[in-house]
């Protein structure tokens, strides 16, 4: 966005650009709730039910894997107490910190014989069986796939399903995972992140999913051997798990060859060891910001086979530190982080990316004469600008001269809306009550509590964005009036 001196009486089409953000550093819930679980990737799960990290080995791991290097990293207990991916020793921009065999991956490519039909099934079968947006249910059905399987096993003999299996074992608990994820939320719980955005994702995502367990249901129980008599209700609750693990872990990867040229659509890829690596923006260029990249490497057209997923250092990383990548445009604005990972994301007070296509770090709801606007602490959408100005009309608190001078945006609407957006930031601070439950459990349940603490998350995260806005829009009306005075 431009700078707020170039918007001095006039307006843009789409928005009005406001100054830099506050240097106040904000933070979600983290130092403002009790922490009572750990993450992996973002996740939380219950500090009960995790590993004992120390036990765990991800040199082992990396070797089970056929991952390199196999000496660089290990798991701790970060901050906050999330659980978190750092390096033994120090290294250098555009070194490598993990490369794990796309081979060694579950891959959305590869979905089991039984999932959509037989192998003989014809054109419409290989049509649905590789839909590019059915990714998400070919991963679900790949792990199922792989946990039924190894349950009729004798043994498990190859280093790369033992590896597997650790990893499952390193999983978030399931209830906890649930309960991350907002399409598992009660009306109530979802109304109390004041949130409407993500009301509308969840109601958008709520039936599609539905219909994504039944089907896995459907399909598994045919494929599963005749004398195990499984009950329909543990598959579902299988099918939902699997289905969650996809939705929070997965990374997507372009099919590209060594000269860029793209050759089919994009992968979906579960790759243990790099799915315990944390979000961190790259519009951060401070602590907790990113600090690696990864992609695909030595890809050849149509083929896959031999290519590495491949995590680099994109600025020199201290021994001891976080190893932190940007999880992308789905991890941004904080609802669809929460929606698509469970987890809320640190609020950054100063964003500017320059581009309008690129996804908005920061965004929080403003209702205004009953209509919403989305605000960021950057900009003032003109929609919201046409509004006030027209109360401000209507108040007889707008003059034809300040019009002339600084557009629709004078220094006395930019007040005003600057009034709204506190009143509402500080009306998120009032914590409602809940008394609604996932899953009909005791509302006092680590689960429920988990739930709680995400939609307050969310909500603190909503009350710094407009706190952020208004003191923009405050200053800017400051610096107006300043210069008018100066001019005199």
């Amino acid at each position: 966005m431009a700078p707020i001196n170039s918007f001095m009486g006039k307006f843009a089409e789409t928005a009005f650009a406001l100054s830099a953000s506050t240097e106040r550093n904000y933070h979600c819930m983290e130092s403002r709730l009790p922490r009572s679980s750990i993450a992996i990737n973002g996740v939380s799960h219950k500090t009960s039910s995790s590993p004992d990290i120390s036990s765990i080995s991800l040199s082992d791991m990396c070797q089970m894997f056929r991952a390199t290097p196999t000496d660089l990293l290990y798991l701790s207990s970060q901050t906050g107490g999330e659980r978190g991916v750092c390096i033994y020793s120090s290294i250098e921009k555009g070194d490598v910190i993990l490369s794990i065999p796309i081979s060694s991956c579950f891959r959305d490519d590869e979905p089991p014989k039984w999932f959509e039909g037989d192998d003989d099934g014809g054109d419409d079968h290989d049509i649905n069986r590789y839909n590019p947006s059915g990714w998400a249910s070919r991963l679900a059905a790949i792990l199922l796939d792989h946990e039924f399987s190894n349950k009729n096993s004798a043994d498990l003999l190859d280093s790369l399903e033992i590896g597997r299996e650790t990893w499952k074992s390193m999983l978030p608990d399931r209830n906890i995972l649930r309960a991350s994820l907002p399409v598992h939320w009660s009306e109530e719980f979802l109304s109390n992140t004041k949130c409407t955005a993500l009301e509308l994702a969840v109601d958008s995502a709520y039936f599609a999913r539905a219909n994504a367990v039944m089907q896995l249901q459907e399909e598994l129980k045919q494929a599963l051997f005749e004398e195990e008599n499984v009950d329909d209700d543990f598959l579902r609750q299988k099918c939902g798990d699997a289905l969650d693990i996809v939705q929070t872990r997965t990374c997507r990867v372009e099919r590209t060859c060594e000269d860029g040229a793209q050759w089919g659509p994009p992968l979906r890829i579960l790759a243990p060891i790099f799915d315990f690596i944390n979000h961190g923006s790259m519009r951060n260029p401070g602590t907790g910001g990113a600090n690696a990249a990864f992609g695909v490497e030595g890809a050849k057209m149509s083929d896959m086979n031999n290519a590495n997923l491949v995590v680099r250092a994109i600025r020199d990383i201290e021994e001891g530190e976080e190893i932190l990548f940007d999880y992308g445009d789905s991890a941004r604005p904080a609802w669809r982080c929460l929606s698509s990972y469970g987890f809320v994301p640190d609020f950054l007070a100063s964003v500017e990316t320059g581009d309008d296509d690129v996804a908005i770090e920061n965004v929080a709801e403003l209702w205004m004469n009953g209509l919403r606007f989305d605000v960021d602490p950057e900009s003032v959408p003109y929609d919201l600008v046409e509004v006030a100005a027209a109360q401000a009309l209507l108040d007889g608190e707008s003059n034809d001269e300040d019009e002339e001078k600084y557009g629709l945006l004078t220094p006395g609407v930019a007040r005003s809306i600057a009034r709204r957006a506190t009143d509402s930031a500080y009306r998120l601070l009032l914590e409602p009550g809940i008394n609604a439950s996932i899953d009909n459990e005791d509302e006092e349940s680590p689960e429920t509590i988990h739930s709680e603490s995400l939609a307050a998350s969310l909500r603190w995260s909503q009350y710094s964005v407009l706190l952020s806005f208004a003191e923009n829009l405050e200053r800017f009306s400051f610096q107006a009036q300043q210069n008018e005075a100066e001019k005199a």
